[in-house]
């Protein structure tokens, strides 16, 4: 008995080891990992800890986190989205998703102007996250 328990722990667990590594290999196959993937990833981190700081009134993580977007967004509008990456850098689609970027910045200096006003920060938040959907619908290449 014991020993079919175990086989049985091996089997699962090995197949769950081909699955994730499966999982993998189709991800390197559709897409690859870019460095403005990267600051996506830590720009997402960013904005999850700074709404964390508002929710505990934290002014210190805030401005911390804020300050990480602000420089990762700016970073992130001179790289190219892996979706146009055969496209000029003057084609409409790179010139759109400059422009979302540029509009993104805009919005993280109204958050940093707001301050602890947490009657203007509330609305702002809302249009970073309706703008961030936005601009990872649009320009997010479909890799899976």
């Amino acid at each position: 008995m014991i020993k079919r328990i175990r086989r049985l722990i091996f089997a699962t667990s090995a197949t769950l080891m081909l699955l994730t590594s499966t999982e993998v290999f189709a991800h390197a196959e559709h897409c690859e990992d870019t460095e403005l993937g990267d600051l996506m990833k830590s720009m997402k981190d960013d904005l999850k800890g700074y709404v964390k700081g508002f929710k505990q009134s934290d002014q210190k993580t805030m401005q911390k986190h804020l300050n990480e977007l602000i420089a990762d967004s700016k970073n992130a509008r001179t790289l190219m989205p892996l979706k146009y990456e055969s496209q000029s850098e003057t084609s409409v689609n790179i010139v759109r998703y400059q422009e979302g970027m540029d509009k993104l910045v805009e919005l993280l200096y109204e958050l940093k102007q707001a301050g602890d006003d947490n009657s203007a920060i509330k609305p702002l938040l809302a249009e970073v996250k309706k703008a961030s959907k936005k601009g990872h619908d649009a320009f997010r290449k479909d890799c899976d």
